[in-house]
């Protein structure tokens, strides 16, 4: 039977309207509570109104704030959300027709009511008690470590060992980047019949290796016999990358850094935009000191190290995610390696990235999933057929 995104997503904006959840919000990731208060609000600077506008969209606020809906009965707020969604509905009925499993399917609607609506009306399925008492044990582990300033949001990162559950690593890291990459495993997909991760003697991509916790994550699942190829180009970040790997040498000598960022083709000089995990490459810069440096796309660099296998790519690189694996291209034709890519840093990366895959006619198989309890970190998991 079929499973109508239009239908469903309107139960659930209907069932969300109600809503006026005040433990929906991750303050560890976005700090203080926004207020929505209709008073005078102080004046911003652009970087700031900048900085709070990337902040809003990734929480669910800028489509249809509480503000906006306060005024508005509820048929008003529904045909608001239906708005929002129709352009896209059939790209997002495409999707929906080709997601493997109903987990796939009721996560893409909770998803889209998300961004819809925001974090007061609609919770994702990871806001559980659990989420919260793990948060706190994790915080209370970071307490008297040592730390480094990462000059991102007010960010800092503590030198913590997590051999209490189950890594036999010690690095830098946030305890949100604990808690996703390591407990969450982001870049795992369990389904009803199999689970899809990096597996013993892997050679992994890592697209987006920021300070190199998914690096070491997928280094300690491949093993001995496993390689990992990390791009990362951003020198602050690469800075506590390198620091990372000097912690733990017997995982550093299986992960190469790529220090170029992946794109669709090699050599293409390209503008550095943003800093710390939002670190992102642009074709133009409106920044007149805005660094510059060369890409390298995944064929090349598979034809440079020589790979006889591929066996998983992961790409979370700020909207360059579809460039890159159009630079892939042969390499996935070739090895049909695990894909894992993250799909929610621009709208159409949702229908336009599994539509390329697809494409290739490689019997890729899609299944979706989303590891906060705000916008960020949903992963299109793509298995090909054996």
């Amino acid at each position: 039977m079929s499973y109508l995104v239009a239908d469903e997503y309107r139960r659930i904006v209907q069932e969300s309207i109600a809503n006026d959840f005040d433990d929906n919000y991750d303050y560890h990731r976005f700090g203080a509570v926004p207020q929505h208060s209709r008073q005078a609000k102080p004046k911003l600077s652009v970087l700031g109104i900048i900085k709070t506008a990337r902040k809003m969209i990734s929480i669910g606020l800028l489509k249809l704030s509480l503000n906006q809906s306060a005024k508005m009965t509820e048929a008003e707020i529904i045909k608001a959300a239906e708005n929002w969604l129709n352009p896209n509905i059939e790209r997002f009925q495409w999707l929906c027709d080709r997601l493997e499993d109903q987990n796939s399917k009721e996560l893409l609607i909770l998803i889209l009511a998300y961004r819809a609506l925001g974090y007061r009306r609609v919770k994702l399925p990871l806001n559980t008690p659990f989420y919260w008492e793990t948060y706190a044990q994790l915080a209370a582990l970071a307490q008297g470590a040592e730390t480094i300033n990462l000059g991102f949001m007010g960010w800092q990162a503590y030198r913590l060992r997590l051999d209490d559950y189950g890594y036999p690593i010690e690095l830098f890291v946030r305890p949100g980047g604990v808690m996703n990459q390591m407990l969450l495993q982001q870049y795992r997909c369990l389904t009803d019949d199999n689970v899809i991760e990096v597996s013993k003697g892997d050679t992994v991509i890592d697209a987006g290796g920021c300070y190199g916790d998914t690096a070491l994550y997928f280094a300690h699942k491949a093993g001995e016999t496993g390689q990992i190829y990390s791009s990362e180009f951003m020198p602050d970040n690469l800075e506590i990358f390198n620091q990372n790997l000097a912690l733990n040498p017997n995982y550093a000598k299986h992960i190469k850094l790529i220090r170029q960022p992946l794109w669709s083709t090699t050599g293409e000089n390209m503008f550095i935009e943003g800093d710390g995990p939002a670190t992102r490459i642009k074709v133009y810069s409106d920044d007149p000191v805005a660094q510059q440096i060369k890409t390298i796309c995944i064929d090349d660099l598979a034809e440079q190290e020589k790979l006889q296998r591929l066996d998983f790519i992961k790409m979370d690189i700020e909207g360059s995610e579809l460039a890159a694996l159009q630079g892939a291209e042969q390499s996935i034709r070739r090895f049909r390696p695990i894909l894992a890519i993250s799909v929610y840093h621009q709208l159409q990366d949702f229908w336009e990235i599994p539509q390329w895959i697809a494409g290739l006619n490689q019997g890729y198989r899609f299944y979706l999933r989303h590891f906060t309890i705000h916008q960020e970190e949903t992963i299109l998991f793509a298995r090909a057929d054996k």
